[in-house]
């Protein structure tokens, strides 16, 4: 039985987008602190790389344990986009609808720890302070724009993720010569 790649996509993808708008909005629950630490550790911890890992290979079982790169990337890249919807709707509701001030409480504690991290490094206070007031300038709103954008730009990285999770869950068929 050959897998349907586009279902498997939507499928993984809506795995992916849901996982990251219950860390969204569960750290959110819990408090400001709390939610930009998970913000914060969620671009680093690579959940979702797991889950199309898992993902992944599971297509590649469906196809009788063969998996060819366009049908990979296919796969990955289609789930990373449905998970990049699900994400820019959740982030839009909950910036815009549901807390109007959390850009700006979430970009006061985000200053506060560069200040710190930079301070820890220890960066001259020239330094800090160009990089907290351009940091400051690009923190002031997050409305449709910046959220199309920032999803946008964040496909492009998720492409190249694709690229490379497809190089670890392909397995092409051997063809002998008789």
């Amino acid at each position: 039985m050959k897998a349907n790649l586009i279902n498997e996509g939507v499928k993984y993808g809506v795995i992916c987008g849901l996982t990251a708008v219950l860390l969204m909005y569960g750290s959110w629950a819990v408090d400001i602190t709390t939610f930009t630490s998970v913000m914060f550790a969620t671009t680093f911890i690579p959940y979702m790389i797991i889950i199309l890992l898992v993902g992944g290979f599971a297509v590649r079982k469906l196809n009788g344990g063969y998996l060819n790169f366009q049908e990979g990337l296919k796969f990955n890249f289609l789930a990373y986009a449905v998970a990049a919807v699900i994400i820019a709707v959740a982030t839009y509701i909950l910036y815009n609808v549901i807390d109007e001030t959390l850009t700006e409480k979430s970009a006061q504690i985000g200053l506060e720890k560069t200040r710190a991290m930079m301070e820890k490094f220890g960066a001259s206070e020239e330094d800090i302070e160009k990089t907290m007031a351009s940091s400051a300038e690009s923190m002031k709103k997050t409305g449709l724009k910046e959220i199309l954008m920032g999803t946008g730009l964040g496909l492009i990285w998720d492409f190249v993720k694709s690229l490379l999770l497809t190089l670890v869950i392909r397995k092409e068929e051997k063809f002998e010569d008789q």
